[in-house]
């Protein structure tokens, strides 16, 4: 890895800074994560849809959704890997990525390995680091031993605001809805989110909560991950000396 050419301030930051600067990298970067997200999502929006006629069943959309985060997680991490160091990855590129996707451990994240409650933490160790086996594990027990717990506490604390941001999105609908048109918001909790309109309008806010928290999730994993690696690694230092060596060099050279 160039750490010279990380365009983030490399230091050992506190865990929530270092979760906070995610933040930082998705505003910063907000064109090419959501291109990528679309990228990937659409795909799986047209499959969700299809499957869910064919078979008839309602839940089968929101389901598919939800259990394929793991898939549009990888193409976050590609666009932000990339933009750490100033790159910019438009559509065609993302699109080109995604069958390599299941090099990156893609089955083991949507199967056994889909409930780990540090996943945004531990992707990239499985998408960037190109270990594999025995190395890998070692790798990952070691950025987990500082770092697992906070990804957790990540997890929890997404996985709430995105409930809360679904509710709230179906709450706004009804109440700009004009009064007297359509059913009224107790009436949809228990009863009108069954019928075919309730359905659409609760998978429609669930994806609009989705795509305004996974990014944020996935990103603040990711420098979380960075933050972890520049404490065990000691990024800064190597920056620091490098840039020393550059200073005695040009000094050597103008003398």
């Amino acid at each position: 890895m160039r750490i010279e050419a990380l365009t983030l301030a490399v230091r050992p930051r506190p865990p929530f800074e270092a979760m906070d600067l995610g933040l930082r990298l998705v505003q910063s970067n907000w064109g090419a994560v959501y291109t990528a997200w679309a990228v990937a999502l659409v795909p799986v929006l047209c499959l969700a849809t299809a499957a869910c006629y064919l078979v008839d069943a309602s839940w089968l959309w929101s389901t598919l959704v939800w259990w394929l985060k793991p898939f549009y997680d990888r193409a976050l991490v590609l666009v932000l890997s990339r933009a750490v160091f100033g790159e910019a990855l438009g559509a065609g590129d993302v699109a080109r990525a995604l069958p390599g996707f299941f090099r990156t451990g893609l089955v083991r994240g949507l199967t056994w390995g889909r409930l780990d409650p540090s996943r945004s933490f531990t992707l990239p160790v499985w998408q960037l680091e190109g270990l594999r086996g025995a190395a890998r594990r070692r790798r990952s027990a070691l950025l987990r031993k500082g770092g697992r717990q906070r990804a957790m506490w990540l997890t929890t604390a997404c996985i709430h605001i995105e409930v809360l941001l679904m509710f709230a999105g179906i709450a706004l609908f009804f109440i700009v809805l004009p009064e007297g048109v359509g059913p009224s918001f107790d009436r949809f909790v228990f009863s009108w989110i069954e019928t075919p309109a309730g359905e659409v309008l609760g998978d429609l806010a669930y994806l609009v909560a989705l795509s305004l928290i996974e990014p944020l999730y996935v990103a603040s994993g990711f420098t979380l991950y960075l933050n972890r690696r520049t404490e065990l690694e000691g990024w800064d230092i190597e920056i620091a000396f490098r840039q020393l060596a550059a200073r005695r060099a040009s000094a050597r050279e103008a003398a």
